[in-house]
C-alpha cells in the first residue's frame, strides 16, 4: 500500500472528524447562531454524541474518524487498475461515509429500541447518518482522491497497482474495518444505556421541580402564620325572594383563568340545576384563601377590568338549565415569597354560603380585584 494512498486515507478520517466536530461546535452556540449547526452533514446521530462534550465526544469521534480510514482504503484497493485512482478514491470517500453512518445509525436505533420500545424505531431517524455521509463523500472525496493521485516517487506511474492491498495488508483491512463497526455498534449500546440514565434522572429531577414549583409557589405555608379563615359567608343578609338562583337551585362553577399582557382573568358561572327559572342580580360574593387556609387580604371591586367589560348590576332570569356569568380581573404580580391565593370562595350573591375550589392565582396580598355583576352567559351550554 503506498505512503499517498495511507496519507489519503488519513485525510478522509480528518475530514470526517472535522465536518462532525464543526456541527457540534455550532450547536453548542448559546444562541441562534447555533442554528449554524443544520448546514452540517449530521455525519453523526445526535443521541450518539451530543449530549456530553467530554470523553464520550472523543471517542465517538475518534472511532468514527478511523473507521471513515479503514473504509476508504478498502474500497480504494478494491478499485479495478484501470479505473482513475481520482474516482476511485472519490467514490471511496462516499461510500465510507455511507457504510459508517449505516453502522452509526444502527447503533443510535438499538439505543432507541432499548431505551423507547419498538415506537423508538418509529420516531427515530434512521438513515440519516448514511445520507449525510454519503453527501459528505460526495462533497470533500475528490480531497483525498487528489492526494492519491499524486506521484509517488516509488512507482513509474500515477496509475493504481492492479493490486495495492498486498497479500498482508488485505486480512489487516478486513480486520479493521470489522473491528471498527463493532466498536461503533458496541458505542452505540453503551450510549443508549448512557441515554437511558440520563432520561431517567432528568425525569426524576423535573418532577423534583415541578413538586418543588408546586409546593413553593408564593411563600412557604407556615402553620404559625397570624390569620383568620375565610368566612363562610360574607356576613350580610342573604336575598329573601322566592325566585333567587338559591343553593337549592343554582351552583356557582369555576372557570379557566386567562390572560393577556400582564392582565389576569378569570370567569364564575352560577348554573341553574333546576326545573324552573331563577332570578339574580348585582354581583357575586368572591374572596380568596392565601396558602395558609386564612383570609387573603384582597380588595374587591364591582366594575370593568382590562379583561371584562362591567354590564352593571341587572336583575336576570337564568332558564332551567342555563347559565349566568361574572368576570373577575386584576393585574399579574410576583409571587415570591408572597401570601398568594390558593382557593376561591364565591357565593351567588353576598349573604349566601360559600362554595370553594382550590386554584394557584397570582392574586397577592394586597391586589385589586374587579368583578362584573351577573349576567346571562350565552356561549354553547355555558361554557366557553
Amino acid at each position: 500500500m503506498t505512503r499517498r494512498l495511507v496519507a489519503a486515507g488519513g485525510l478522509a478520517a480528518a475530514l470526517w472528524a472535522a465536518v462532525a466536530l464543526t456541527r457540534w461546535g455550532f450547536s453548542r452556540i448559546p444562541s441562534g447562531a447555533a442554528q449554524l449547526a443544520n448546514l452540517v452533514p449530521p455525519v453523526v446521530p445526535a443521541g450518539l454524541m451530543w449530549g456530553d462534550s467530554g470523553p464520550w465526544l472523543v471517542l465517538s469521534v475518534a472511532i468514527g474518524a478511523v473507521a471513515v480510514g479503514l473504509v476508504f482504503l478498502w474500497v480504494t484497493t478494491r478499485m479495478h487498475t484501470r479505473s482513475s485512482l481520482l474516482l476511485a478514491a472519490w467514490f471511496a470517500a462516499v461510500a465510507a461515509g455511507a457504510l459508517v453512518g449505516l453502522a452509526l445509525d444502527l447503533g443510535a436505533a438499538w439505543s432507541s429500541l432499548a431505551m423507547f420500545g419498538p415506537r423508538g424505531l418509529v420516531v427515530g431517524e434512521f438513515g440519516a447518518a448514511s445520507a449525510s455521509g454519503a453527501l459528505w463523500g460526495l462533497a470533500v472525496g475528490w480531497l483525498p482522491g487528489l492526494v492519491a493521485r499524486t506521484r509517488d516517487t516509488r512507482m513509474p506511474d500515477a496509475r493504481m497497482p492492479a493490486d495495492v492491498a498486498t497479500p498482508r495488508s488485505r486480512p489487516l483491512l478486513w480486520i479493521g474495518s470489522a473491528a471498527a463497526v463493532a466498536t461503533i455498534a458496541a458505542a452505540g449500546l453503551g450510549a443508549g444505556s448512557d441515554a437511558a440514565r440520563t432520561a431517567a434522572v432528568n425525569d426524576d429531577v423535573a418532577a423534583q421541580q415541578e413538586a418543588e414549583a408546586a409546593v413553593t409557589f408564593g411563600a412557604m405555608p407556615d402553620p404559625a402564620a397570624p390569620g383568620v379563615p375565610v368566612p363562610e359567608t360574607s356576613g350580610t343578609s342573604a336575598p329573601t325572594d322566592p325566585r333567587w338562583c338559591t343553593e337549592d337551585r343554582a351552583m356557582v362553577l369555576k372557570g379557566e383563568p386567562d390572560a393577556a399582557t400582564g392582565h389576569r382573568g378569570m370567569p364564575i358561572r352560577l348554573m341553574n340545576f333546576s326545573e324552573e327559572s331563577c332570578v339574580i342580580e348585582g354581583y357575586p360574593d368572591v374572596a380568596f384563601g392565601d396558602q395558609n387556609e386564612h383570609l387573603l387580604t384582597v380588595e374587591l371591586t364591582p366594575g370593568s377590568s382590562f379583561m371584562a367589560q362591567d354590564p352593571g348590576p341587572e336583575r336576570i332570569e337564568v332558564p332551567a338549565g342555563g347559565y349566568a356569568v361574572a368576570f373577575l380581573g386584576w393585574d399579574g404580580a410576583s409571587t415570591h415569597g408572597a401570601l398568594v391565593t390558593k382557593r376561591v370562595y364565591a357565593a351567588a350573591s353576598p349573604g349566601m354560603t360559600r362554595g370553594s375550589w382550590p386554584i394557584d392565582l397570582d392574586i397577592v396580598e394586597g391586589s385589586t380585584v374587579a368583578v362584573t355583576a351577573w349576567e346571562l352567559d350565552t356561549t354553547p351550554t355555558g361554557r366557553e
